[in-house]
């Protein structure tokens, strides 16, 4: 009996698991998950500029966006929508634009 029960427990744990792995990225992006992003962005630019090295290449901060879209489950295309109506200047500079 305790074995089922905990067979039971663990095959429920595991598909939690695979179910949050396989949950569809987040459209509706609020500040919340705004300042996320962003103070993600800053600490990996950060990060990246401490720790460059010769033969290392700095990520580019689109590839930084997309990376904390991926961590966080975010719709990147809702990210930077947000980003362009929040703070333009940021949005401008992401995309290239002056």
């Amino acid at each position: 009996m305790i074995f089922l029960s905990l067979f039971r427990k663990l095959a429920v744990l595991f598909f939690l698991i695979l179910l949050s792995n396989c949950a569809s990225p987040k459209k509706q992006i609020g500040e919340p998950e705004l300042k996320l992003v962003l103070e993600y962005l800053t600490e990996a630019r950060l990060a990246g500029r401490l720790n460059y090295a010769a033969e290392q290449t700095i990520r580019s901060d689109m590839e930084i966006v997309t990376a904390a879209c991926e961590r966080y489950q975010l719709d990147q295309d809702s990210v930077m929508e947000q980003i362009k109506i929040r703070h333009p200047e940021i949005y401008s500079a992401l995309v290239g634009q002056k």
